[in-house]
């Protein structure tokens, strides 16, 4: 199956929010209810459900339930992924809260962090173990991937210490470019960013 590009990720994923929040109680949802709440075109709204494989029906549109299902099913909602947190400050301590990531495949099973006031507490059951554990845990755990909530003169230094025990994927919240071999990608969550977007935009 030919992978999905970045946006057409991020508009599943949209979809997916609609269907379960918005129109969830709809046995059938148009093309255009969908591209009207999210502001985007209805061509490209039908583009990307195609690349689920479901099938819309006329004068009624997609059925609500098998669209949910398909949208869950193309982007690996049921494939589990391990994952720690590095940092258990404000941010990755809201993450950790979040509880809506395990709808979402995403089990977040510790934090780590060096901060001795901090080690060993738990938040929303999740421990908070001291770097130094790092090498053990991640291979133990089959941990591919890690938030990055640390401060930015870390970012390196741990990025490449999660690299060499195997991480491949790493979700970075610091304000850092890291240096990274081919072979891992490194998604940036520029908040900043994405206000300052939302600030200057039409």
């Amino acid at each position: 199956m030919e992978p999905l590009t970045d946006k057409v990720v991020d508009r599943l994923t949209l979809y997916h929010c609609v269907l379960t929040h918005t129109l969830t109680d709809r046995p059938f949802v148009a093309s255009q209810e969908v591209a009207a709440l999210l502001k985007l075109n209805d061509s490209q709204v039908r583009k990307d459900i195609a690349l689920c494989g479901v099938l819309g029906r006329q004068k009624h549109g997609y059925p609500t339930a098998e669209l949910k299902r398909a949208i869950e099913r193309r982007l690996g909602f049921a494939d589990r992924k391990n994952v720690v947190i590095i940092g258990a400050g404000n941010l990755g301590t809201a993450l950790t809260n979040y509880t809506d990531f395990r709808d979402y495949g995403i089990d977040i099973l510790a934090l780590f962090d060096n901060h001795p006031a901090k080690i060993g507490r738990h938040i929303n059951g999740k421990t908070v173990y001291p770097m130094s554990d790092l090498n053990r845990f991640i291979p133990n755990h089959q941990v591919g991937s890690v938030i990055l909530t640390v401060p930015p003169a870390m970012a390196q230094t741990v990025a490449e210490t999660v690299m060499a025990c195997g991480v491949r994927f790493i979700w970075n919240f610091t304000p850092c470019v890291l240096r990274v071999p081919p072979d891992v990608v490194v998604h940036y969550e520029n908040i900043i960013g994405s206000f300052l977007q939302m600030q200057n935009g039409p």
